[in-house]
């Protein structure tokens, strides 16, 4: 119908009083940028955006690959709404700290806690590598700059002494990409951050022997001293093919970040949506079995969005 005739039907349906009954939806739309190929943030972002437009009446979402930190930038920097993001960097950003920075951040919100964001460091399990010292002069793979993954895949090599200089060759790409480049021999050690039982680590332990390298107590502690968000995180020993020992590695939560800016109504719902939907995120994800609203609510060192907190509070958590 032109543009003009819709415009006059409108105004004569309105003073007819025929359109009376019919209540205005609010269009919200939003972009959401998710995470790095072959990691688990894609599907799960894509859970959560479908529970969101199912629920909430009038919200559309435009999901665009992302990472920890370009996430963060990206809300920031009002070219995003929501974003998939980790702690210890959210945490930094709010500081004014981390790879870019160079004024806190005033616009990141919290809206929810979701699970623990586990280090994975897979090596060949036939070359003797005991160590991350033992990274030396070996292929190494993380994911590229920008990525929370690579800022703390570093600072592990330069606490072992080793750093990115100390290795043979530093490959900077996906996790899907790592998982091919250690089938074909390209890399002899990968270094992601994502939840426990990754596929792509499964295809690598699938096609070759494996060890997953321990994170010692030492090194804890030095990475606490840089970021308190790092907590001790015992993988058993089974998760993958070939694991015949537990893994002690480091963790901290992964999280939804949202902009401050939001309406507090429109966040409110969203935090209601998912904590209803924790049922079907199951399935998309084994990360999220057992959460319950006090998983999501859980307090947290970077503050809430007002809705979101407000919700939390009335279902007790805060």
């Amino acid at each position: 119908m032109h543009a003009r005739y819709s415009r006059i039907l409108s105004v004569a349906l309105i003073a007819a009083g025929m359109l009376s009954a019919v209540p205005a939806v609010a269009q919200t739309k939003l972009t959401y940028f998710t995470g790095p190929t072959g990691g688990s943030w894609i599907p799960i972002s894509g859970a959560l955006t479908s529970v969101w437009q199912r629920a909430i009446p009038g919200m559309s979402i435009e999901n665009r690959p992302g990472a920890g930190l370009i996430n963060m930038k990206a809300i920031e920097e009002g070219k995003a709404e929501i974003g998939m993001g980790n702690m210890i960097s959210t945490v930094d950003a709010l500081a004014g700290k981390g790879q870019g920075i160079t004024a806190p951040y005033k616009n990141i919100c919290h809206l929810a806690s979701l699970y623990p964001q586990v280090q994975q460091i897979t090596v060949r399990g036939d070359m003797g590598i005991q160590s991350i010292a033992d990274l030396k002069g070996k292929s190494v793979g993380t994911l590229p700059r920008g990525n929370t993954t690579a800022v703390v895949a570093e600072m592990l090599m330069d606490i072992a002494g080793v750093g990115f200089g100390g290795a043979g060759k530093m490959n900077f790409v996906s996790i899907a990409d790592q998982a091919n480049m250690f089938k074909d021999g390209q890399i002899e050690a990968s270094l992601i951050i994502t939840t426990v039982g990754s596929g792509a680590i499964m295809d690598m332990a699938n096609s070759r022997p494996i060890k997953m390298l321990d994170i010692p107590d030492d090194m804890l502690a030095k990475l606490k001293e840089v970021n308190s968000g790092f907590e001790r995180y015992v993988m058993p020993k089974g998760t993958y093919p070939g694991m015949t020992e537990d893994n002690h590695t480091v963790q901290f939560p992964a999280h939804v970040i949202i902009s401050c800016k939001l309406p507090d109504d429109v966040v409110y719902q969203m935090a209601k949506a998912m904590t209803d939907a924790i049922p079907d995120l199951v399935s998309v994800n084994a990360a999220f079995k057992g959460a319950t609203v006090k998983t999501f609510g859980a307090a947290s060192p970077v503050p809430f969005h007002p809705g979101a907190a407000k919700y939390f509070k009335e279902q007790g958590v805060l």
